[in-house]
């Protein structure tokens, strides 16, 4: 009779009567039971979810002062201390009794807590003037916290704490929140980075750094999936996918206006809240994100506007080292200009005949006889035709002496490959083959 009178008091006072601000107030959802739950600081209300209509009351004997995050797991609820280490659940007799054995006192606040495979994670928070950037677990076998060990190769997060977590798909992703300054430890900066840690292979991934400016303000947020949905202030409302890094923001609707609870609850295509006053209303999501107002990437991948600066620097010192080595090959190179040769910023004069002689010599042997005719003097002999061929062959020799510094002959006399008869002249590639193209 008394428990009849309670229920027929208190839920009008939770429902529908008051005027104060609320304050520790929770919604969780049953999904087995088709549940929407009501928790505040010493009861828990049950509504069907269907028609808001009170299903049960159940006062907390005793409840406990410090505030406290509920959560549903292995189909029981349990109620996580935000500050601390204290993990309790309802006991036969009402009373919220501790179920684990560790002594973690302000040290955890402001962690995300989700649950894995039915075990309870957190993940950073603050305390002592320090911050966490680790994944802490309640240990099945021992019911104390622990720390969850990652890949030895993987890189270290930044710690940060009040920040949104989503996990899903053995990834878990984190954005916002806050973040010790570098220039000191009591500074604590708005956190532009967004990280995901892969279960698989333990590793921590750094994605990028996010513009969103909502985040940077209070907002209340709550998940559907992969998305993540963020009611920032004057009630404007964005969804964000990290996976395929979208965010996008909705036109504002005025029944946003009246979302009181900071965590609002999402089941069946169906938001449920509190309202300032203390009323659990719901609303369709759809009727919430029917009109899109803008959509955009929700963060610069890896600070990519520095990785194109490195990739342009590299392909132009790319680019500039393939010029030189060109350079570099025609300077070790003797090149052949109209009036002489040149060879590493040195010149040497030849004539037309010179330069022929060099050309024809280079692209195939070339018959000491057309060297002969070349260079013959009609009215002088054979004999000293003969020596003036020798001492052009020479002549051009002499030149390209000074000009590499090499003291061997350019040109030399040979047997013809064709017929060991006649003659030819050659170039002595054994000794110049490296200085010519």
């Amino acid at each position: 009779m008394k428990q009849l009178f309670y229920a027929l008091y208190i839920v009008p006072c939770i429902i529908f009567g008051q005027e104060k601000p609320l304050s520790n107030i929770h919604l969780v959802i049953d999904s087995l039971k088709n549940q929407v739950i009501y928790i505040s600081q010493d009861s828990l209300v049950r509504l069907d979810a269907t028609d808001l209509s009170t299903i049960g009351v159940q006062k907390i004997l005793s409840p406990k002062t410090v505030d406290f995050y509920p959560i549903i797991r292995e189909n029981k609820l349990i109620f996580v201390e935000e500050k601390g280490g204290d993990v309790f659940e309802l006991s036969k007799k009402d009373s919220l009794v501790r179920i684990e054995n560790s002594n973690i006192k302000n040290f955890l606040i402001g962690s995300a807590i989700f649950i894995k495979k039915d075990t309870l994670f957190r993940h950073g928070g603050y305390g002592y003037w320090s911050q966490s950037n680790f994944f802490t677990y309640l240990a099945e076998q021992t019911e104390e916290w622990e720390v969850y060990p990652i890949s030895n190769t993987s890189i270290k997060p930044i710690g940060v704490h009040d920040h949104l977590a989503l996990y899903n798909n053995l990834k878990f992703y984190f954005f916002g929140g806050r973040t010790v300054s570098h220039t000191g430890v009591r500074n604590n900066v708005a956190n532009d980075e967004v990280w995901s840690f892969d279960f698989l292979n333990r590793k921590w991934s750094f994605l990028g750094k996010s513009n969103a400016t909502f985040l940077n303000t209070e907002f209340k947020s709550f998940k559907e999936g992969n998305l993540l949905y963020v009611l920032g202030q004057y009630s404007q409302l964005h969804s964000i996918d990290v996976e395929k890094n979208i965010c996008i923001k909705f036109t504002m609707n005025p029944v946003l206006h009246g979302v009181f609870h900071r965590d609002p609850v999402l089941y069946q295509g169906n938001l449920y809240y509190v309202t300032k006053v203390g009323k659990v209303k719901k609303i369709a999501l759809s009727v919430l994100t029917k009109t899109v107002s803008e959509t955009s990437e929700f963060y610069e991948k890896k600070n990519s506007s520095f990785y194109y600066l490195i990739v342009l620097v590299l392909l132009f010192l790319f680019y500039f080292m393939v010029l030189a080595r060109k350079y570099m090959k025609r300077r070790d190179v003797i090149g052949i200009l109209e009036n002489g040769l040149r060879y590493r910023g040195r010149f040497v004069e030849l004539d037309e005949i010179g330069l022929s002689i060099i050309k024809r010599a280079l692209n195939k042997e070339m018959a000491l006889t057309e060297v002969k005719k070349l260079v013959q003097k009609e009215h002088l002999s054979a004999i000293q035709n003969e020596r003036i061929k020798n001492q052009y062959i020479a002549q051009i020799n002499t030149q390209i002496k000074i000009l590499t510094g090499i003291n061997k002959n350019f040109l030399v006399v040979a047997k013809s490959t064709f017929d060991g008869r006649y003659k030819t002249v050659i170039v002595n590639r054994l000794d110049f083959n490296k200085f010519i193209k």
